[in-house]
C-alpha cells in the first residue's frame, strides 16, 4: 500500500517535464505497468533542426517578401499624392507615411546618409536666417545711430528742416570704429563721421576730410552762400534786411530760386513777396 502511494506521487511530480526528469518518469511509468511505455518510436519526434545556410536562406526571403510589399505600399502611396484632391492635412499625413515607408526601404548607411543631409540642410537654412536677422538688427542700429547724430546736429544748428538735412548728409557719413588714443587699437564702439570736400588751405586744392556730425553741420551753416537757406540764421525777417536772403542773391544781386528749399519759398512769399519779384498781397486776402 505504502509502494503504491509513493509510486503515484513520484509520477505526479515529473509527468509533462522536460529533460532527465521526463526520463526517470518515463522509466518508472514504464517499471510500473510493465513496460507499456517502452518500444516503438520515440513517440512525439525529434523537432527539426536548420543549418545556418539553410536559415539564412529563409530569413533573406522573408525579407525580401516584405521589401516588395513596402515597394507596393510605396507606389501606391505616391499615386495618391498626385492626386488634386487632397486635402493639405491628408496630403501632409500621405507625405509622412510615404517617408516612413522609403526609410524602411533604404539600408542602414543609405539612412544615415540621408539623415545627414537632412541634418546639413537644417544648418544651413538656420546659418542663413542667423546672418539674415544680424545684418537686418546691424543695418537698423547703423541707420538709427546716423539719422540720431545728424537730426541732433541739425536742431542745434536751427536747420529749417532737420530731416532734409539728415537726407543731404546721410549718403556721405559712415560708422567708423572708435581707435584707443594709447594703444591705436578699436575699443569695439563706433561713431559716425561725415567725410565731406574742404578746400586746403595750403594747396588750395579739394580734399575728403572727416568730421563729425556736429562740425558738418557747423560747417554748412559757416558757408552762407552754399548752405545759407537750410538755416534759420541765414534768412531775417524784414524788408529791406541785408541779410533777408541769406545767401541767396547770385552775383547780379537777384534772387537765385536754385538754392531754395521749398520751405524757405513759402516763407518769403508771405512774409517778403517783393523779394521774389511778387505784389504784396493786402492783409484782409492773406
Amino acid at each position: 500500500m505504502l509502494k503504491r502511494y509513493w509510486a503515484g506521487v513520484r509520477f505526479a511530480c515529473y509527468e509533462g517535464e522536460g529533460g532527465d526528469g521526463a526520463g526517470d518518469a518515463g522509466g518508472a511509468g514504464a517499471a510500473a505497468h510493465g513496460g507499456a511505455a517502452g518500444g516503438g518510436n520515440d513517440g512525439g519526434g525529434a523537432a527539426k533542426t536548420f543549418t545556418q545556410d539553410e536559415l539564412n536562406k529563409v530569413l533573406a526571403e522573408d525579407r525580401r517578401k516584405h521589401q516588395t510589399k513596402l515597394q507596393e505600399v510605396e507606389t501606391k502611396l505616391k499615386a495618391a499624392l498626385d492626386s488634386n484632391t487632397l486635402t493639405e492635412k491628408d496630403r501632409k499625413a500621405l507625405q509622412e507615411n510615404l517617408e516612413t515607408v522609403q526609410g524602411q526601404l533604404r539600408s542602414k548607411e543609405e539612412q544615415l546618409a540621408v539623415e545627414k543631409k537632412q541634418l546639413q540642410e537644417q544648418y544651413a537654412v538656420q546659418l542663413k536666417e542667423a546672418h539674415e536677422k544680424a545684418a537686418f538688427f546691424e543695418t537698423l542700429y547703423r541707420d538709427s545711430t546716423v539719422e540720431r547724430a545728424l537730426t541732433d546736429a541739425a536742431v542745434k544748428n536751427e536747420a529749417f528742416s532737420p530731416s532734409q538735412l539728415v537726407t543731404q548728409l546721410r549718403p556721405l557719413t559712415k560708422l567708423v570704429p572708435e581707435m584707443d588714443p594709447k594703444t591705436a587699437k578699436p575699443t569695439g564702439k563706433f561713431r559716425p563721421m561725415v567725410e565731406m570736400q574742404t578746400v586746403n588751405q595750403t594747396t588750395g586744392e579739394l580734399e575728403t576730410k572727416a568730421y563729425t556730425p556736429e562740425d558738418a553741420v557747423k560747417k554748412m551753416k559757416d558757408d552762407p552762400t552754399n548752405w545759407g537757406n537750410m538755416f534759420r540764421s541765414g534768412v531775417v525777417s524784414g524788408i529791406g534786411s541785408s541779410s533777408a536772403t541769406g545767401g541767396l542773391t547770385s552775383g547780379n544781386g537777384q534772387i537765385d530760386l536754385r538754392k531754395m528749399t521749398p520751405q524757405l519759398f513759402l516763407e518769403l512769399q508771405k512774409k517778403n513777396p517783393e523779394l521774389l519779384g511778387l505784389r504784396p498781397v493786402p492783409a484782409g486776402r492773406r
